[in-house]
């Protein structure tokens, strides 16, 4: 009964508790037909949807906080976009989390990302996907560029998140597999990858300030030490010091100081470490000998962001850092109420003014306006105050001042603002008292200004109208608001234009807008101060447009002082190369100067 062949009752339980695993039936279905080849693709289609049925089936048993959880703590933002490609049940799940898949590259993206910790380091495969995926537009534009494709990526983002992340692996293939140059000054001190930096030495790249700026921002020494010890030194300024006091790196700003000569600095460094509420900073800034200097904006910055215990110690030092009224203005913007509490409780009470109640209604602070209201006697307010509220769309706010005994004043520009901030309901409501807020000719021209058609719209359906001026086609164009413009130019009578229109448009860079003035029956009058406008601003392409058309916009010798002064060489040696190029005698000096080392001044003209 004890054979050599029985098995204990643990044998067993390991046995029942470690079943072998078995093949599924598909997969292996599936292996088969790939081995086919193409006569099974038909089969192996049919098993695929099959498969992909079934894990869909036992992955949608997992409850969505497990979902949630899966997803926050193993993929960062910048992963999401790529999983949701991947299959459509990932795409689903995230959606139903309400997760956005944006892929953030720009540099401020990746100021946002690092402050939510949402930074991913991605690998080479990761970049190669999204130039394989997407439509990478090349070169690079800022934000807030006129030329800006709005949600596009440009070459230049992608080098930028490279310099970042540190990786000159993936660095040298963007540049030299994919042939992109980087932007003339990305954040390359910012990653704080000192073999980055030497990559880019080598490259032949310069360092500026802003290398150092981005070294000391992310607190990088290594990175400071490298580009300080190159020959030259990468320049720096007191901005240095500033962003590593805003970011708390002491032991960053103890080295700058120690330098010789040391890295400057001044009272930027006190504001900036008083508005992220760096004490420990200040408190090292202040001890050294001579101390950093500091002023009124270092207060002012404490209020605003709250920081009560930095304000109190900077006015307990001896002598106290100064202050004026804008300090309860920040503090009211803010709606820190306990600092402003603090503020009117010293001996004498500090100082407010008008500021301190417009700050409360721009940040909509509507109990702190009550309590600034209450006190004997209550703060000081004017017209600005409305106006503030009606841009921040503050409604509450707006009904409130309005219904005190006597009432806030307000004037034409609280409409104005209120357009300025396209806050249609404020305007409804300034325009539906008794007697109706009043505005004139500005309100359209900041509705204009901002885009704001639906606002613009309103505003000439009342009875009467709103007033407008040839101003505010110019408004539209600079901004290069093409809807907005052809809704003016199609009224019954159409706004008002004159040469001002298209030397704003031009001066944008604004070139689909100016074609469509152009293309008008009558077109947009224009004058030499379009093509001044275009040098100005440096917009080649739209100044050879101008000049294009038949008969071509007129232009002077001021366009070539305008390209010269706004250092647009390249503006500058088209001008000159045409050979109808405008007359350049009696040139200012500085202009003939340029001249001369772009090899074009003649001296005759």
């Amino acid at each position: 009964m004890g054979g050599s062949d029985a098995e204990g009752p643990s044998a067993k339980r390991a046995k029942t508790s470690e079943p072998e695993e078995e093949e599924d039936p598909l997969v292996r279905r599936r292996e088969e037909l790939i081995l086919q080849g193409a006569s099974a693709a038909e089969s192996l289609r049919a098993v695929c949807a099959k498969l992909q049925a079934k894990n869909e089936k036992l992955l949608g048993r997992l409850l969505p906080e497990l979902w949630k959880k899966i997803i926050d703590e193993n993929l960062q933002q910048n992963d999401l976009l790529a999983l949701a490609m991947t299959c459509r049940f990932f795409r689903e799940k995230q959606k139903d989390l309400g997760k956005n898949t944006k892929t953030m590259l720009t540099v401020h993206d990746l100021f946002e990302l690092r402050e939510s910790g949402k930074v991913a380091w991605q690998r080479l495969g990761w970049f190669q996907w999204v130039c394989n995926t997407w439509e990478i537009l090349p070169g690079f534009e800022y934000r807030w560029s006129a030329k800006r494709v709005e949600g596009a990526v440009y070459e230049g983002h992608l080098l930028e998140y490279a310099v970042y992340q540190g990786s000159v692996e993936i660095l040298r293939w963007l540049m030299e597999e994919k042939g992109w140059e980087l932007n003339k000054k990305p954040g390359r001190g910012l990653g704080g990858s000192v073999e980055v930096l030497e990559f880019l030495n080598l490259k032949g790249y310069q360092f500026d300030e802003e290398t150092c700026d981005g070294a000391a921002m992310g607190g990088h020494l290594g990175a400071l030490k490298f580009l300080r010890g190159l020959d030259p030194p990468c320049p720096w300024d007191s901005e240095v010091c500033a962003y590593a006091a805003v970011e708390g790196h002491i032991e960053v700003l103890k080295w700058l100081r120690a330098q010789e000569p040391p890295c400057p600095w001044d009272e930027q460094t006190c504001s900036w470490a008083a508005e992220e509420g760096r004490l420990d900073v200040l408190k090292w800034v202040r001890d050294q000998d001579p101390p950093c200097l500091w002023d009124e904006e270092t207060c002012e910055k404490a209020a605003e962001r709250g920081h009560l215990e930095v304000l109190k110690w900077l006015r307990a030092q001896d002598p106290p850092c100064p202050w004026d009224e804008s300090t309860c203005a920040s503090a009211a913007k803010g709606g820190h109420l306990e600092v402003l509490k603090w503020l009117r409780a010293q001996d004498p009470p500090y100082p407010w003014d008008e500021g301190t109640c417009e700050g409360a209604a721009w940040g909509g602070r509507l109990e702190v306006l009550k309590w600034l209201r209450s006190q004997t006697p209550p703060c000081p307010w004017n017209e600005r105050t409305c106006e503030k509220a009606a841009y921040g769309g503050h409604l509450e706010v707006l009904k409130w001042l309005r219904a005190q005994n006597p009432p806030c004043p307000w004037s034409e520009k609280t409409c104005a603002w209120a357009a300025s901030g396209g806050r249609l309901e404020v305007l409804k409501f300034l325009r539906a008292q008794h007697p109706p807020c009043p505005w004139n000719e500005e309100t359209c021209e900041k509705a204009a200004y901002g885009g704001h058609l639906e606002v613009l719209k309103w505003l000439r359906a009342q009875n009467p109208p709103c007033p407008w001026s040839e101003i505010i086609c110019s408004c539209a164009a600079e901004r290069g608001h093409l809807e907005v413009l052809k809704f003016l130019r199609g009224q019954d009578p159409p706004c008002p234009w004159n040469e001002r229109t298209c030397a704003w448009v031009a001066s944008g860079g604004r070139l689909e807008a100016l074609k469509f003035l152009r293309g008008l029956d009558p077109p947009c009058p224009w004058n030499e101060e379009t093509c001044d406008g275009a040098a100005q601003g440096g917009h080649l392409d739209v100044l050879k447009w101008a000049r294009s058309q038949d008969p071509p916009c007129p232009w002077d010798k001021m366009t070539c002082v305008w390209a010269a002064r706004s250092r647009h060489l390249e503006v500058l040696r088209w001008c000159m190369l045409q050979k109808d190029r405008p007359s350049v005698r009696n040139l200012p000096e500085d202009v003939v100067e340029v001249l001369r080392r772009e090899g074009f001044f003649d001296g005759e003209g």
